[in-house]
């Protein structure tokens, strides 16, 4: 009967044992899934304009103000300016014309008015935040690159694994350098503008190099994008894994070995090896505080 109240301090000091972990736990979560402030962008006024071609419908966005459009051009690259088109001269807002890939260029634009409301900017400059769109992949995603645009280059050979939708050439990379295996894709843009910074198809193929004698003479313009992989995994070297393996199962004993402390814990035994801690007072081993339980409930 001496050994029961050596027992109840085991069992009362489990639970606070436990908690420990669980708590660390949780502030990790929390920590892990905050995110930056978003960025504030500033912009330099180009010109002011009555008029400018204006962008395909899904380069045209209504904002609430100048600034927000500037923000906008930020979040979608390529931008290397913006035109913001004033509606509303009593709230501000307006809409947000973007011209991915394009140069500003005077020659296009007309002044000849009393009110320009069409207000060109410099691509902006942003501070305390980065754009998204990529977020995962490598910075070379970005700002993709055709190496050819062409028409009726044949879908890869397993396109149930292979296509998905995206929404634009800079995604369609992302998902390339995200995949377990690419080598090129090809964006098949599905929008009004046929633009490669919109939404369309992706076609990743894992292997191989990109084929021109495999296309098509176009009947108009250029209906596919191919983007080789900029950003491939790192090939995992064998040996780092096996290593890796190999420390998480020995500790700081010898690798496929049993510390003694395993089977003592099972008898009740306080006898212990180098690498652990006395069976009967281990708080960690399963066993022990099974075996621990069972003599309080006994008594």
């Amino acid at each position: 009967m001496k050994i029961a109240p050596f027992l109840v301090s085991i069992v009362l000091s489990v639970p606070r044992a436990l908690a420990v972990p669980t708590e660390s736990i949780t502030t990790s979560a929390t920590l892990a899934t905050s995110t930056a402030s978003a960025p504030s962008c500033t912009a330099s006024l180009i010109t002011s304009l009555c008029s400018y071609p204006e962008p395909g419908p899904d380069f045209a966005v209504a904002i609430e103000s100048g600034a927000s459009c500037w923000d906008y051009c930020n979040a979608h690259p390529p931008c290397n300016f913006v035109i913001f088109s004033a509606g509303n001269p009593t709230t501000g807002t307006g809409t947000c014309w973007l011209y991915p890939g394009e140069t500003f260029d005077a020659s296009k634009g007309s002044s000849n008015c009393t009110n320009p409301s069409l207000s060109v900017y410099s691509e902006p400059v942003c501070t305390g935040g980065s754009a998204t769109t990529t977020a995962g992949a490598c910075a070379a995603t970005a700002t993709p690159s055709a190496i050819a645009s062409v028409c009726g280059y044949p879908a890869p050979g397993d396109c149930f694994d292979d296509c998905a939708a995206s929404t634009g050439a800079s995604n369609c990379l992302s998902l390339c350098a995200k995949a377990d295996s690419c080598s090129y894709v090809v964006f098949n843009p599905d929008n009004g503008s046929n633009s490669p910074y919109s939404s369309g198809n992706c076609w990743i193929y894992p292997n191989g190099t990109f084929n021109a004698g495999s296309v098509t003479a176009c009947s108009g313009s250029p209906k596919q994008f191919v983007y080789d992989n900029l950003c491939p995994k790192p090939s995992t070297s064998s040996s780092s894994v096996s290593s890796s393996a190999t420390e998480r199962s020995s500790g700081t004993g010898t690798a496929g070995t049993t510390p003694s402390s395993t089977t003592s814990a099972a008898a009740g035994s306080t006898t212990s090896s180098n690498n652990s801690a006395p069976a009967g007072l281990s708080l960690t081993n399963p066993l022990a505080i099974g075996v621990a339980m069972l003599i309080w409930q006994a008594l």
